[in-house]
């Protein structure tokens, strides 16, 4: 059975198979998602959502996902979308969220500003092209996938329309 699945804010929309990942279903349809997941392991909070919809249909909370987030925010419907599976057919709504920073993240924040502060010149210098480098490889992984989201995207559009068309004729 299929889900509808929506990203806001940004609006995109479309169908997923029950089973599917909702950050996979966020890259098949091109939704500004994830940038940054360690590679779906729940390890970090670069794809933490919130469900407005559809909560019931997903799978119970990881292990991953209560270390990660805690109990309070799992009640306010926030998840990993690497670790959320759809389980049920129906509708989703997905909001994309900014990530909330725990205590110890603000912390691991300050420390780096620090040490960065202390560092010489050149030696920031080196440092923000190697994180321009990666920003850059980022987006370029990011414009390669987006003609595939939007191929994939046309091609259940079709399926709709013809599985729609068939059943009307039964």
């Amino acid at each position: 059975m299929s889900v509808s699945i929506t990203f806001e804010p940004s609006g995109i929309s479309g169908v997923v198979a029950e089973g599917t990942y909702i950050i996979d279903a966020a890259r098949r349809m091109g939704a500004p998602l994830g940038t940054g997941c360690t590679a779906g392991k729940g390890e970090c909070p670069a794809c933490v959502v919130s469900i407005t919809t559809g909560a019931e249909l997903l799978s119970p909370p990881s292990v991953a996902e209560e270390k990660q987030l805690g109990v309070e925010h799992l009640e306010q419907a926030m998840r990993l979308a690497c670790q959320v599976k759809i389980e049920n057919h129906g509708e989703v709504v997905v909001l994309v969220t900014a990530r909330p920073q725990t205590r110890a993240a603000q912390s691991d924040d300050e420390e780096l500003k620090q040490k960065f502060g202390a560092l010489p010149l050149s030696k920031k210098i080196a440092m923000l092209m190697q994180f321009e480098t990666i920003t850059a490889s980022e987006a370029f992984d990011t414009a390669i996938e987006k003609p595939l989201a939007y191929g994939t995207k046309a091609f259940d559009s079709i399926m709709n329309r013809a599985r729609a068309k068939s059943e009307s004729k039964k």
